[in-house]
């Protein structure tokens, strides 16, 4: 299993529309073969700090995510709304 974890932090006033984009995305990647989690979670401390969290049956299923149009478009859409670049981890499940 991988684990992907990405960090984003919005600019001011964008949110809504980040969060839109992610509810737009969501059912699209968990379509995807080996996709088997796709979350987000919205920081305690600052509204304006998310963190995906996504679950892969290997990757191959990552790297089949990446090449879709629909992340794609998601990045055309969320990249603008960003206040700083993702911070990207990946991550091998412990048995």
């Amino acid at each position: 299993m991988l684990i992907i974890t990405a960090k984003v932090t919005i600019k001011k006033g964008n949110s809504e529309e980040f969060l839109d984009a992610y509810r737009w995305m969501k059912p699209k990647v968990l379509g995807d073969p080996g996709a088997v989690v796709y979350d987000l979670h919205r920081s305690t401390d600052d509204p304006d700090t998310f963190i995906f969290y996504e679950h892969y049956e290997n990757k191959e299923a990552f790297d089949y995510h990446l090449s879709t149009d629909h992340f794609k478009a998601l990045a055309a859409r969320i990249d603008p709304l960003m206040a700083t670049p993702g911070e990207i981890g990946m991550w091998a499940e412990i048995d």
